[in-house]
C-alpha cells in the first residue's frame, strides 16, 4: 500500500482535545443616576456615555426627574457610583437640597455627585464643591462631551478608592475585634489565677499585694479592650426612626448611676424634648452617654454641676451637654478624639474616639466651644 492510498479516505488521525467552555464571568456596570427635570438631557448623556467603560465595567443609567424622585432612589439603592445631578429643577436650588441631603438624611459619603447647570449664578462654584462634597461643577454650555468623560472617570476612580478604604476599615475593625478577644481571653486566664493564689496563702504575706497589682492591672487591659471591641463595632451606622425623648431619660438614669460610682454628687440640669432622628437608638445613646460621663468625669470636684439641654425646630436637634470643670486646655483641642487620648490616667481614653466614629458615620455635627466663664460644651446637632 502506497502513502497516497494510506491518506486516502482523508480521516483525522488525531483530534483536538475538548475544552471545556467556562462561562464568562459578568463584570457589574458602574451605576449612575441622571437627575434632570429635560428629557433630552437623559437622553443625550446616554448617547455620549454609551459607549464608556472603566475598567472593564460599562454604565448603567437610571433617570430621575425630580430632585425628591432622586432621594428615593439613593434611599433604596446604595451601589450607585454617581450623580449627574440638575441645579434647577422644580426649585432654583433642587439639586443642591439633594446634594445635602445625600450626604445628610441619605447618609450616603461614597457617592460622587458632578453638578451641572444652566444658570451659573444660583451657587459659587468654590462653595459648592467644599460644603457638599462635590466632585466636580460644569456650567451645561460648558460641558462637551470629553469634558463629560472625564469628570465621570475621575469621579468612578474616588468613588473606587472610597470603597476600598472602607472594605479596609471593616478589614481592620474585624481584626481588631478578633485580637481583643484572644487579649480578653488571656486577661480572663491572668486575673483567675491571681485570685486563686491569693486564696491559698496566708493571710498577711507580701505576695499578696503583688497579686492584687497584677488583678488590677489585668482589669485595666479589660477595660482597654472592652473599648476597643466598642469602637471597632461600630461598622454600620443604619437607617432608623428613633425617638430620643426615651432614649435620653434612660440614658440619665444610668449617668447618675456612674456619677455615683465616683462618689460625685452632680447637680444636674436636665431639659428633655421629643424628636425623631435618623439613627440606631443603641448608638445614639452610646454617644450621648459617652458625652454626659465626660462631662461628670471632668465637673467640678467641690460643687460639680452637669446640664442637658435639648432645643429642637423645625430640621435640626440640638443638644447641648455643659460641665462646670477646668475646662480643656487649648494645646490638647486637636488631640481630644485620638484613640487613648487622656488627662485622667485612670481612663483609657476611648469614649471621644467613639463619639467621633458615630458622629461621622452619620455625618452629624459635634463642636466644641466654652462659656465666658471656661466651661467646656460639647453641641450636637442632628437633622431631623
Amino acid at each position: 500500500m502506497t502513502d497516497t492510498e494510506l491518506f486516502t479516505d482523508d480521516e483525522l488521525l488525531f483530534t483536538g482535545e475538548e475544552v471545556e467552555e467556562r462561562p464568562v464571568k459578568k463584570v457589574k456596570p458602574w451605576r449612575v443616576l441622571i437627575v434632570d427635570d429635560e428629557p433630552d438631557i437623559h437622553t443625550m448623556t446616554q448617547m455620549v456615555l454609551g459607549d464608556f467603560s472603566f475598567e472593564s465595567r460599562k454604565l448603567e443609567f437610571i433617570s430621575a426627574f425630580t430632585g425628591e424622585d432622586s432621594l428615593n432612589i439613593l434611599k433604596k439603592d446604595f451601589e450607585i457610583a454617581v450623580v449627574l445631578l440638575d441645579v434647577v429643577m422644580e426649585t432654583s436650588t433642587a439639586g443642591l437640597d439633594v446634594a445635602r441631603r445625600i450626604r445628610t438624611f441619605v447618609n450616603n459619603p461614597f457617592v460622587r455627585i458632578i453638578l451641572r447647570t444652566g444658570q451659573p449664578g444660583v451657587a459659587p462654584e468654590h462653595k459648592v464643591i467644599t460644603e457638599l462634597d462635590i466632585n466636580d461643577y460644569w456650567q451645561k454650555a460648558e460641558l462637551t462631551s470629553q469634558r463629560l468623560t472625564t469628570s465621570v472617570t475621575t469621579a468612578l476612580r474616588s468613588y473606587r478608592d472610597l470603597c476600598k478604604i472602607e472594605q479596609n476599615r471593616v478589614s481592620l475593625a474585624q481584626l481588631a475585634m478578633s485580637v481583643a478577644h484572644q487579649i480578653r481571653n488571656r486577661t480572663m486566664t491572668i486575673t483567675g489565677f491571681a485570685n486563686l493564689a491569693t486564696r491559698k496563702l496566708e493571710q498577711g504575706s507580701e505576695i499578696i499585694k503583688y497579686l492584687d497589682t497584677i488583678s488590677e492591672e489585668s482589669g485595666r487591659l479589660e477595660e482597654v479592650v472592652d473599648s476597643v471591641s466598642d469602637y471597632a463595632s461600630i461598622n454600620n451606622c443604619d437607617h432608623q426612626n428613633s425617638e430620643i425623648f426615651p432614649l435620653l431619660e434612660e440614658v440619665v438614669v444610668d449617668i447618675k448611676k456612674y456619677a455615683a460610682s465616683l462618689n460625685k454628687n452632680i447637680e444636674f440640669n436636665i431639659i428633655l424634648k421629643h424628636a425623631v432622628i435618623d439613627g440606631r437608638p443603641d448608638l445614639f445613646k452610646k454617644a450621648i452617654k459617652e458625652l454626659l460621663k465626660n462631662a461628670v468625669s471632668f465637673s467640678d470636684e467641690s460643687s460639680p454641676q452637669v446640664e442637658l439641654v435639648i432645643q429642637v425646630d423645625s430640621e435640626l436637634c440640638h443638644i447641648k451637654i455643659t460641665d462646670n470643670g477646668s475646662g480643656i486646655a487649648d494645646v490638647d483641642l486637636p488631640y481630644i478624639y485620638d484613640p487613648f487620648f487622656t488627662k485622667r490616667p485612670d481612663s483609657v481614653g476611648m469614649g471621644l474616639s467613639i463619639v467621633r466614629r458615630i458622629i461621622d458615620g452619620y455625618n452629624w455635627t459635634l463642636e466644641f466651644s466654652k462659656t465666658d466663664d471656661q466651661q467646656t460644651v460639647f453641641s450636637l446637632i442632628i437633622p431631623i
